[in-house]
């Protein structure tokens, strides 16, 4: 029988009790725990829970950002046969309360006292939650109150080993272990119904493929309510890796630096910033280094695919680019810690220019693919099979086919089991033999490797029906340093508009540069020379793309798209309705002009 997570803890815990697991801040600076220190604070707040009357079965929703607490909740819960219930903090109250409500969560874990105080507002119209608990110590004034340091002293008054290993060795791979909620933007949450059968497969296939290996060091900074920092999570346990936290998302940089992952999971907005951090860094020094970079970057395109097919670098072209990687790519691979042995980069699209860039300078950066209803990693690219624009081959375990319309369908025992709840909405998602439909459109190629070239709710029909995928016109707009984000907009209209972010350090210390006076960055962005600037930017842009694709106008957003604008999903993705709908007014006037 397969083990599942909470066992792999245990096991690990008992056979390799001085094996470091788990890494964090404490004092302001990072602390290394093992796998026994690990389990047993699970097992004590386990045994607080069972005091509490958390039961096998039991739903428990979790609500913070991502720290070493929500991992030990999330294996305390696991632990007694219950099942974690995921929450974005960010979300809204209204949103927060469909979730307990709708999951029939019993107890709740959040983070800090204003988490307790959104909670508290919205409980007392949902009587089966018995109580809220607090990660952070804070004054208790309800009887449903309790701070985890309250859950594990019950643990320890009230000690059940025997009954948490009884609940932990009951747990069968068809019983759930989590429900996933998506971000609802077209309607309610739904929550994606996550077997410990799922969970296990996905583990198995990346072993299977040494995608990580004991000893990798892994840094958690994406939201650990969705499904792709909580499989890295689970991946840590599994393979005995050490998982390390980062601070917050704005320390990320500082904490790479402090942690130096082997491996490294992101989404494109972070390798999107890198990107134009390293070109700014570049383009604002010295003549002789950037010319030393441009020679250095050339050499590592060159050598890029005899290296990805693990090729013999010819003579000539190997001794020039072992000089590049002593003089340059061995400094830049500093900035991600110097041990990077595998990047990831998911959950949205990040432009194959880009892919290219990091990888050319010996910055291994791989694309991957998957959907919460696959619990996240579906088809993958790693070490040995690894194509520039294509988001790599099916899992040992999965099974990929393109439909007639271009629609990605998958199956394997990754698929999940429905939507908790909505049995009707399930069927729209998994047809009639078990094909999950995606959503995604793309393409498979001779060799087995999958692109996405869009999703079909994106696609864009001009009003002279040209049918266009916005996405590969985004990715090209976000390799110019001066343009961070980009939405291409235009369905139903005579030609293509886009909603543009600009690169705000790029564009100020052009702005300082050119002596433009200016009070802040959001008067900068309405600036003529600016637009001008941007203007010149997209037209050579604009000189790659055929002329139906090409951005004949645009918006200059004066803000970068962000979570708590509702523009940005919790793992950074752009919510294209909810800019469209942002910016309507000014989007309107542009074809109003005509």
């Amino acid at each position: 029988m397969d083990e599942n997570i909470a066992q792999s803890l245990y096991n690990r815990a008992k056979t390799a009790p001085d094996d470091p697991a788990l890494m964090f801040k404490e004092n302001g600076v990072y602390v290394t725990k093992s796998a026994a220190w690990f389990w047993d604070r699970a097992e004590r707040i386990a045994s607080g829970l069972i005091k509490l009357g958390i039961h096998a079965g039991d739903k428990v929703a979790i609500m913070s950002s991502t720290r070493v607490e929500w991992t030990l909740a999330d294996l305390a819960i696991l632990s007694l046969r219950g099942i974690t219930v995921t929450i974005y903090p960010s979300l809204l109250e209204h949103d927060v309360a469909f979730i307990l409500n709708n999951s029939d969560s019993r107890a709740v874990f959040v983070e800090n006292g204003a988490a307790r105080d959104r909670v508290q507002k919205v409980i007392k119209d949902l009587p089966g939650i018995i109580a809220i608990i607090v990660f952070e110590d804070v004054p208790v004034t309800d009887d449903k109150i309790f701070t985890l340091r309250q859950i594990e002293k019950l643990g320890d008054d009230n000690p059940a080993p025997d009954e948490v290993k009884r609940r932990m060795d009951s747990i069968a791979m068809d019983d759930t272990a989590t429900i996933i909620y998506t971000s609802g933007t077209t309607g309610p949450p739904k929550g994606a119904e996550i077997l410990h059968r799922n969970i296990i497969a996905n583990l198995k296939d990346l072993l299977s493929l040494t995608f990580n290996v004991p000893g990798d060091i892994t840094l958690a900074y994406l939201p650990l309510a969705h499904a792709y920092e909580r499989i890295n999570q689970f991946g840590a346990i599994y393979v005995h890796m050490i998982y390390a936290y980062a601070e917050s998302l704005d320390t990320v940089a500082q904490n790479i630096l402090e942690v130096r992952p082997t491996i490294l999971p992101g989404v494109p907005r972070v390798y999107e910033k890198i990107y134009a951090r390293i070109m700014s860094e570049i383009e604002s020094g010295p003549r002789i280094k950037k010319a030393l970079f441009v020679w250095a970057l050339n050499i590592g395109k060159a050598s890029l695919p005899y290296r990805l097919a693990k090729k013999p670098i010819p003579a000539g072209l190997r001794i020039r680019y072992t000089v590049a990687k002593a003089l340059v790519f061995n400094k830049l691979s500093q900035k991600l810690g110097g041990r990077l042995r595998i990047g990831i980069t998911a959950a949205a699209p990040l432009a194959p220019a880009i892919i290219e860039f990091f990888n050319a300078l010996g910055i291994p950066i791989y694309e991957g693919y998957g959907m919460t209803e696959t619990f996240a990693p579906a088809i993958i690219s790693y070490e040995g099979n690894f194509k520039i624009g294509y988001v790599g081959k099916p899992l040992p375990s999965m099974q990929v086919k393109i439909a007639g319309d271009g629609e990605i369908l998958m199956k394997g025992p990754a698929v999940f089991k429905g939507y908790y709840k909505k049995p009707d909405g399930t069927p729209a998602m998994i047809d009639e033999v078990g094909w999950l439909h995606s959503g995604d459109i793309g393409d498979i190629d001779k060799d087995g490797f999958v692109r996405i070239t869009g999703r079909k709710k994106d696609l864009i029909i001009t009003a002279g029906g040209k049918n266009i995928t916005p996405q590969n016109i985004e990715n090209l707009f976000t390799t110019d340093p001066f343009i961070a984000q980009c939405v291409a907009c235009g369905d139903n209209m005579k030609y293509l508009t886009a909603v543009l972010v600009l690169n705000e350090q790029e564009i100020t210390a052009w702005a300082k540069q050119k002596r433009i006076i200016f009070k802040s960055y959001k008067a900068l962005t309405g600036d003529k020379q600016v637009y001008e600037l941007i203007k010149q930017k997209v037209d050579r842009l604009n000189e790659k793309l055929a002329s139906f694709e090409t951005i004949k106008k645009f918006v200059i957003s004066d803000h970068e798209f962000s979570i708590e604008s509702g523009e940005l999903t919790p793992t950074m993705k752009v919510k294209k309705n909810k800019v469209i709908e942002h910016f309507k007014e000014a989007l309107d006037a542009l074809y109003d002009k005509d």
